[in-house]
């Protein structure tokens, strides 16, 4: 039988590692997958908090430090991404509005067909 601290070695290998596929899959742009494995992560992450409510389980405070610093990485990355995509859905937002301010000038031009102008004020 595994003693708490044995346990809690284990578990952070595992979740160390599982933490090193998040960043993989951050920086790959495969955001879907990387929060699936966040929540696969989770049961870890919840007993590693019980283990460490033992007291001779010392072993995890450095390395649990290290894995904190990795995570905020992966979350950089990730607000790096919130930030761009916000960023180009603004300068969508400002060509559909300047696009609204010009199509109706060529609502009524000749040779304009309506599907066209339709499709102009989309």
């Amino acid at each position: 039988m595994e003693s708490p601290e044995q346990t809690a070695v284990r578990l952070l290998a595992v979740l160390e590692e599982m933490v090193e596929q998040e960043a993989a899959l951050f920086r790959a742009g495969t955001i879907e997958d990387a929060v699936g494995l966040q929540l696969r992560a989770a049961p870890l992450v919840e007993r590693l908090g019980q283990l460490a409510a033992v007291p001779e389980v010392t072993v995890l405070r450095p390395r649990v430090a290290a894995l904190l610093a990795r995570r905020q990485q992966s979350r950089e990355c990730l607000q790096g991404r919130i930030d761009r995509t916000g960023a180009e859905i603004r300068r969508i937002e400002g060509a559909r509005s300047r696009l609204a301010q010009v199509a109706p000038a060529y609502a009524g031009a000749p040779g304009f067909p309506a599907s066209s102008r339709l499709n102009a004020a989309v």
